[in-house]
């Protein structure tokens, strides 16, 4: 099971962004989240999210993701010794929203609202992306489970609108397992 410190991976605020034409988005750290809060219009936070009818979730390929959060928590933390994180970081023993499954996002969403969402691939996302280039570019080996969880969610609900209930249920009986490494310690 991945340990973490709540606080530090879940913030207090939950955030959905209001887009035109009455869209709203729960922005997820390296899915394009930066680009998506320049385009909008205002922010809902926790309780208020729960009364919107359905929120659109970005979803990226696994593996991209997870070096291109580790290359921006290096960028981020350019004083604490490169090696040392990498290894921490495999060894699951150190989380950061830059990095941390996408799943674990959808989790804390869950918290506050139980709706609709409509899980899109990133690349479908046809409006300019903000990068955040690092002097980093290192290929990292992302922990298996994470991988797994977050690619299982990819192939099976990329495309789909869904109870968002449904999804942590097909994770909690299908996928006990990887449910259990990842979210069960909260």
């Amino acid at each position: 099971m991945v340990q973490y410190n709540n606080n530090l991976v879940y913030p207090k605020i939950c955030t959905v962004l209001k887009l035109p034409a009455e869209r709203f988005v729960y922005p997820i750290f390296k899915n394009a989240s930066t680009s998506l809060e320049e385009l909008s219009i205002s922010k809902i936070y926790n309780k208020q999210i729960y009364s919107i009818s359905t929120i659109d979730v970005y979803w990226r390929e696994s593996q991209n993701r997870f070096n291109s959060g580790v290359n921006q928590y290096l960028k981020n933390n350019k004083l604490l010794d490169s090696a040392t994180i990498i290894e921490l970081i495999k060894r699951s023993e150190l989380v950061n929203r830059h990095f941390m499954p996408q799943y674990m996002w959808l989790h804390h969403l869950y918290k506050y609202y139980t709706g609709t969402i409509k899980i899109l691939d990133i690349n479908s996302l046809n409006i300019p992306i903000h990068r955040n280039e690092s002097k980093y570019k290192g290929n990292f080996i992302a922990p298996a489970h994470w991988i797994e969880l977050d690619n299982l969610i990819y192939g099976k609900f990329v495309g789909e609108t869904i109870d968002i209930k449904e999804i942590n249920k097909y994770i909690q009986d299908k996928h006990k397992v990887l449910y259990k490494k990842c979210i069960a310690q909260e």
